[in-house]
């Protein structure tokens, strides 16, 4: 979950010695540690946009299978009418399918870059959504810096807050269904296709 800690260093200011966490018998300690991949995956609302992610994953891997059968089908077909075809008609014909192959391709590798923009969008909803909870959980411990436990090797059980920001979390946004969601920011020309996500375009080659 890039951000969640600029997010809470921006609004953070220094704790008060006596805060409310330590007053609760809360372990002082200057520094806490979450970890955000857990909490992304165990919230209500990190649980919705991932879900709304993967079904949108699926919904293009599933498209993407039915233009690969089509153009095959296409391509079969083509290649049965050769041997009867002049060959400029057939060329004629041939250089179209290459086109639309390639049209075809440039348009799901479209819709597999705006999946990384709403993997993108949705970890800022998150991160924006949970960061006023961050801080106040920071603000009531006295802490003067939160930290990804993953990136720690060893630490005290007690500075650990995941398990409370997720039950507070969950209990203030739920699922976070009633949260403003910005538009999609549009596409930068220097995108290149995600790679790894199982929802790659047909290739001009697979349908040649």
């Amino acid at each position: 979950m890039r951000g969640l800690a600029a997010v809470v260093a921006l609004c953070l200011g220094l704790a008060p010695v006596a805060s409310i966490g330590q007053q609760a018998g809360a372990t002082p300690s200057s520094v806490l540690t979450i970890d955000q991949e857990r909490l992304f995956q165990t919230t209500l609302l990190g649980q919705r946009l991932q879900r709304e992610l993967n079904e949108a994953r699926s919904d293009l891997i599933a498209e993407n299978a039915r233009i690969q059968e089509d153009l095959e089908a296409e391509e079969a077909s083509l290649t049965e009418q050769r041997a009867e075809m002049d060959p400029d008609a057939f060329r004629e014909l041939a250089d179209a399918f290459d086109e639309k192959v390639t049209a075809i391709r440039a348009e799901q590798e479209g819709k597999t870059r705006q999946l990384q923009r709403l993997q993108d969008r949705n970890q800022q909803i998150f991160n924006a959504a949970i960061g006023p909870v961050v801080k106040e959980v920071v603000e009531e411990r006295g802490a003067a810096v939160i930290l990804d436990s993953r990136a720690i090797l060893l630490a005290i059980s007690d500075i650990d807050v995941t398990d409370l920001v997720r039950m507070r979390v969950d209990r203030l946004l739920g699922d976070g269904g009633e949260i403003a969601v910005p538009p999609l920011p549009p596409e930068d020309d220097t995108e290149q296709t995600s790679e790894g996500d199982g929802s790659e375009a047909p290739t001009e080659e697979e349908g040649q």
